[in-house]
């Protein structure tokens, strides 16, 4: 079924969103800088895929780093534990042959998994949620993903008067 939005609202919104561009511009452009960064660096097949990973996430700064809530952190210890399985997991989850639900699915299926087999009691959590994934998805295709978050896409869906409603802790269906 296709979600249905108000068109004007949503022509109301681009244009207020683009009235206020240079105001936003400062807080935002760090995020594109992120992406920019990213595309040089990354490196699926670096012979140090956790050193790689580290500087190809160098600038995403609250991207993938919050108050209690470190998923880049988490690769990294991933990557310098099992370099190859971390590896394999951001192959997967680049895969665009693949269904994007089904791959982030997979992805924190792995790193419970990574978690589980290399804990050393201090892992009590990969943070690898739908948000730092589509993070990853959106550094790697920015024109095709952005990053998800239940917050914002509830507000975005109430303002368009969409048809989708977002259910909280319905993250498969929501991304």
């Amino acid at each position: 079924m296709k979600s249905m939005i108000n068109i004007d609202k949503l022509k109301a919104v681009i244009a207020a969103y683009k009235q206020d561009f240079t105001k936003q511009w400062a807080d935002e452009k760090y995020k594109w800088e992120a992406v920019k960064h990213f595309q040089q660096n990354w490196d699926v097949n670096a012979s140090d895929f956790a050193s790689m990973f580290m500087a190809a996430t160098d600038k995403t700064l609250n991207l993938l780093a919050s108050m209690n809530n470190f998923p880049r952190a988490m690769i990294k210890a991933f990557a310098e534990a099992d370099p190859e399985v971390t590896r394999a997991m951001f192959i997967d989850l680049f895969d665009e042959d693949r269904d994007m639900v089904e791959r982030i699915a997979k992805f924190q299926t792995d790193s419970d998994a990574i978690r589980e087999k290399y804990d050393d009691g201090s892992w009590k959590q990969h943070y690898q949620n739908p948000n730092s994934i589509t993070t990853y998805l959106w550094l790697r295709y920015p024109d095709k993903y952005y990053i998800y978050k239940y917050s914002e896409i509830r507000a975005v869906a109430k303002e368009l008067d969409s048809s989708f409603v977002p259910k909280k802790g319905a993250s498969e269906a929501n991304v």
